[in-house]
């Protein structure tokens, strides 16, 4: 987790003169080291953290035959480009940036396509006279840019950009309302007008005169393997698995993983111990409480780390509310808080730097990257296959104890109906639509203004429902933007403590093997993602691997947000900033109802509300009402 900046003079303007004061606002990701390298055009800067053998003979900004690279990378298929590039043996590990560089000079443009990891990075061309941009594919490592007449500027956060004196605060209304309503389809847009994120899987080239950006990478939904039984199914999945969690254990320090007592937590700690030298302990922190059964998941958490080599670290948050650590929070956080949870990642990410551990495998994209198989159900009931359709809901049931008509309208019938049937059924029962479902507080003023509404219709027609398949819904949730927003905040949680996420379920060949498989090797038998249970048989203790469903965390949620009670009777007494977009009465109306009953959706929309509020009075957006 090292920290990049770079900045190109494309006017003369001396943008150059503002590097050091870029570095200067990320650098709490450079505990091991700080360079910077710069010409009369071109300034580049690293902040370094070393979490990988390799880091320890890393030296950015690294300079080569007129190429210039700083990256904050990971690179997991270090032996295929060691063995295909030409990189002269310094005596030493290769360093990854090394190799990125390498890989930039030998393809150009297409080196991203042959790169796997995690990785975000500049590179300054001085004989094309360009700045070289590449994200990763899921968008692990984050990148901001600004892009004007006078000037190109990239970092790894928007805290850096927003040091730039051409850099206006002026807000995005348009982020504004998709955060509020939740909506996270957009990923490039930021809460600045004038900052923009590098979208992941995509890279960008920007010269004096111009810029092309583009998408280097997708899945292909239509992709099939096929394999020739239940049993190479599952080989093959533990093996990819397997690599997958193996190369994330490439650490220089000491390796932790985030673990709920979940199928992909689960998964990935066990993995991880059996990879581990036995005399290194596997430390293992969760969030736990005493105060909120219902959120509470020890039982199955005991399972695993019953197990010799494991250590536990319970992270309790009975009395830890939702911006509890406001200020050092908001040192971070450049972006308001969007996942309702984000307190528990801070407090686990501080835990594991109080323990002493440098990297923490998470689980995140875990249940798209195996799948449920839903999408399955209403492929058969549209293709008539009405007898397997039935069978597997009845297994279903069996195995979740669902009513079998509850699960056959939920997961076949209602993701087949258009849009405006489904609206059509939610308004005869009663049920609130678009933005009123989404978020009841909204100013109607604001709403209208920034297109919140047809931006709502818009991600529902985006389903072809007459054409949908089990894989184009797994697509979708791989893709989503929200897995893009929450590796992006918790890289800004987890960069305050040095502690470095990686996610096994993010491995591009896990993921792609994932997708083309059967949709029926997901769901088999009535159990959603039956290739990871069936495939870490044996590993997995029972109790975890036959857990139906996961643990609905709404009461922790609830119980975070009513330690803020004192913070949101002041917000709701005075919105203040925050008026423009949030109707006083309506969040009066919303905070009443929560009170009497905990209801989610209200508590999700104060819970917006407040997370908007603390980021204005940290970071002074200015509000445009033009700002779309």
């Amino acid at each position: 987790m090292s920290g990049i900046v770079a900045i190109f003079d494309r006017g003369g303007v001396g943008a150059v003169d503002h590097a050091d004061g870029m570095l200067d606002a990320i650098d709490h990701r450079g505990p091991d080291g700080r360079g910077a390298w710069c010409d009369d055009a071109v300034a580049l800067g690293h902040q370094q953290l070393r979490t990988t053998p390799e880091s320890a003979f890393d030296d950015q900004p690294y300079r080569e035959d007129g190429l210039v690279v700083v990256s904050d990378a990971r690179l997991d298929n270090r032996g295929e480009l060691l063995e295909t590039l030409d990189v002269p043996d310094p005596g030493h590990p290769i360093p990854d940036s090394r190799l990125l560089l390498a890989a930039y000079r030998e393809w150009g443009d297409a080196c991203v396509d042959h790169l796997i990891g995690a990785f975000a990075f500049a590179i300054w061309d001085a004989d094309d006279g360009s700045v070289f941009c590449g994200r990763d594919r899921f968008g692990v490592k984050p990148l901001y840019y600004y892009e004007g007449a006078d000037a190109f500027a990239v970092a790894t956060e928007l805290k850096a950009l927003l040091t730039l004196p051409f850099v206006s605060r002026t807000v995005d209304e348009t982020k504004v309302g998709d955060f509020l309503v939740g909506l996270f389809d957009d990923k490039e847009r930021t809460y600045y007008r004038d900052l923009s994120r590098l979208p992941p899987a995509h890279a960008a080239r920007v010269r004096l005169d111009g810029s092309d950006r583009w998408q280097y990478w997708d899945l292909d939904p239509t992709r099939t393997v096929t394999l020739g039984s239940d049993a190479a199914y599952e080989r093959r999945f533990r093996e990819l698995f397997d690599q997958a969690v193996d190369c994330r254990l490439r650490a220089s320090g000491t390796v932790g993983t985030a673990l709920s007592g979940g199928l992909d937590s689960s998964s990935i700690t066990v993995t991880a111990r059996e990879f581990l030298r036995t005399d290194q302990p596997l430390h293992a922190f969760s969030n736990v409480y005493d105060d909120a059964p219902a959120a509470d998941e020890r039982d199955f958490i005991e399972t695993v780390t019953q197990r010799e080599g494991i250590v536990p670290h319970y992270v309790f948050l009975d009395d830890v509310g939702s911006f509890g650590d406001r200020e050092r929070m908001m040192q971070h956080y450049d972006v308001p808080p969007h996942d309702t949870m984000h307190h528990a990642i801070w407090e686990r990410a501080k835990r594991a730097d109080e323990t002493g551990v440098d990297v923490l495998l998470e689980g995140a994209l875990g249940d798209s990257a195996t799948g449920y198989g839903l999408g399955l159900l209403g492929e058969l009931l549209r293709t008539g296959r009405w007898w397997q359709l039935f069978t597997q809901i009845q297994a279903m049931s069996e195995v979740g104890g669902a009513r079998r008509h509850r699960l056959f309208l939920s997961n076949a019938v209602e993701p087949l109906l258009p849009p405006p049937v489904r609206r059509v059924r939610r308004r005869l029962r009663g049920e609130p639509v678009l933005n009123d479902r989404e978020n009841p507080t909204l100013n109607p003023e604001f709403a209208e203004r920034s297109g919140i509404r047809e931006r709502l219709k818009g991600r529902e027609s985006n389903t072809a429902f007459l054409t949908e398949t089990g894989r184009r819904r797994q697509y979708r949730s791989l893709l989503s933007g929200m897995i893009t927003a929450s590796l992006e905040t918790t890289d800004l949680a987890t960069a305050a403590f040095d502690v470095e996420p990686w996610y096994p379920f993010t491995d591009k060949r896990l993921v792609e093997f994932s997708l083309a498989i059967p949709p029926s090797q997901q769901l088999s038998d009535g159990w959603t993602r039956s290739i990871i249970r069936r495939s870490l048989r044996g590993r997995l203790p029972e109790k975890i691997r036959r857990r139906p469903w996961k643990t609905d965390m709404s009461q922790g949620f609830w119980n975070s947000l009513s330690r803020e009670d004192e913070r949101l009777r002041r917000l709701v007494a005075d919105p203040g900033p925050v008026e423009a977009y949030i109707d006083p009465t309506a969040l009066q109306e919303a905070y009443d109802r929560f009170v009497g009953s905990n209801d989610t959706r209200d508590a999700r929309s104060l819970w917006r509300a407040l997370s908007l509020s603390v980021w204005v009075d940290a970071y002074e957006p200015e509000k445009r009402d033009s700002a779309r």
